[in-house]
């Protein structure tokens, strides 16, 4: 029988707030009803995983691709006969309809998953992210509660259970893919081949992107994004600052967004390699830091694509280069496009995403593995 979830925490003198200090999370200062659901889906949203197994990385002695269809299978084992609700065909136009904005989702939510469905539902997002991935996921569903709590709006509306699963085709079956999706959270895998993995697009989104009180305050879910860019800009001459600017502000939101993959055609801004070596430096950590999502067996090859479209890649920025401040930056190149913006909120919302202009959804792959044997699956390259 599990244990009550609220043994573990400490009532601080703050009001009648309290301050969670379950083992998995730190302390957050929010109400008690708020407490109570972000103690009890974080215990359950991956139960009969400890915290040390779900920050684990899973064994690599197998490809990416067969580790990711051990664990779609996994799932949908356990999901029994809930499976058929959460799988399409890979050709389904639902594939390609992502969103960030909250509400339902066609799939299964965590929230309507038993603790073993779970827990397979881990081990699957385990298969294809890296562990700071999975935290970061795991970070931005958790943020509902708080958002709920800033809003006063219902739990029903922000809740940290509402992210949906869905299986698109047969795992193991080429091609095929499954997605994760919710409030500002959307990864769309593809497995095109073996050893063909993509997870483009991806979609990262945190409101407050700065938690503004409590024990927590000034905590960010998406630090890396932020401050790696700063840190970026600061190291900018007037000329290369001029070169990148796009406007005096900020652009208000994601340009790429859902059903805009085409909308930033060329890239604009600075040239990487008009950077000096420290600075490129800089701004592959700060690549890095979306790509690093990805379990390292598909980031590392993706990041030398990166770098072999390197000449023609351009970062792009809009608004001040300065902290507490709402702005907009680019990197977008052949085989790479991010975008981030914090203009919602006074600066205090972010809306990211990464995208692969050539491969989204796979497309690259799922080209040249028509074109390998387009008979075997009624297509033509």
């Amino acid at each position: 029988m599990m244990k009550p979830a609220c043994r573990a925490f400490r009532r601080r003198a703050v009001s009648t707030r309290i301050a969670c200090r379950c083992r998995d999370t730190a302390p957050i200062a929010v109400s008690g009803r708020t407490y109570y659901v972000l103690c009890m889906w974080r215990r359950l949203l991956f139960a009969g995983m400890t915290a040390a197994v779900l920050g684990a990385p899973p064994a690599r002695a197998e490809p990416v691709d067969t580790a990711i269809t051990t664990a779609a299978r996994a799932w949908q084992q356990a999901m029994g006969d809930k499976a058929p609700s959460a799988t399409f065909s890979f050709t389904d136009d639902e594939r390609f309809d992502w969103a960030y904005t909250p509400g339902y989702r066609k799939g299964v939510s965590i929230r309507d998953m038993t603790p073993p469905q779970r827990a397979a539902a881990a081990t699957l997002m385990r298969s294809t992210l890296s562990a700071p991935g999975v935290a970061k996921a795991e970070a931005i569903m958790a943020l509902e509660a708080v958002l709920a709590e800033v809003e006063g709006s219902s739990l029903d509306y922000r809740d940290p259970g509402k992210y949906f699963v869905s299986v698109f085709g047969v795992p193991g079956r080429h091609p095929w893919g499954w997605r994760l999706e919710g409030h500002h959270l959307s990864v769309n895998v593809t497995v095109a081949a073996p050893g063909a993995v993509s997870l483009t697009p991806v979609f990262l989104g945190t409101n407050p992107a700065e938690i503004p009180g409590g024990p927590r305050k000034g905590e960010r879910v998406q630090r890396d994004e932020y401050v790696l860019a700063l840190r970026f800009a600061d190291s900018l001459d007037a000329g290369q600052r001029a070169r990148a600017l796009l406007r005096e502000r900020s652009l208000g939101n994601v340009v790429a967004g859902p059903g805009r993959g085409d909308a930033l055609a060329t890239p604009e801004g600075l040239p990487a390699d008009a950077l000096s070596p420290p600075q490129q430096a800089l701004l592959t950590d700060l690549i890095r830091t979306y790509v690093g999502l990805a379990r390292d067996e598909i980031g590392r090859p993706y990041m030398d694509l990166v770098r072999a479209g390197w000449a023609d890649t351009r970062v792009a920025w809009a608004g001040p280069m300065a902290e507490g401040r709402a702005f907009y930056y680019r990197i977008h190149g052949p085989r790479l496009l991010i975008e981030f913006d914090n203009s919602q909120g006074g600066g205090n919302h972010i809306h990211s995403l990464w995208r692969d202009p050539a491969n989204d959804f796979g497309r690259d792959d799922l080209h040249r593995h028509y074109r390998g044997a387009p008979e075997a699956h009624g297509h033509r390259p």
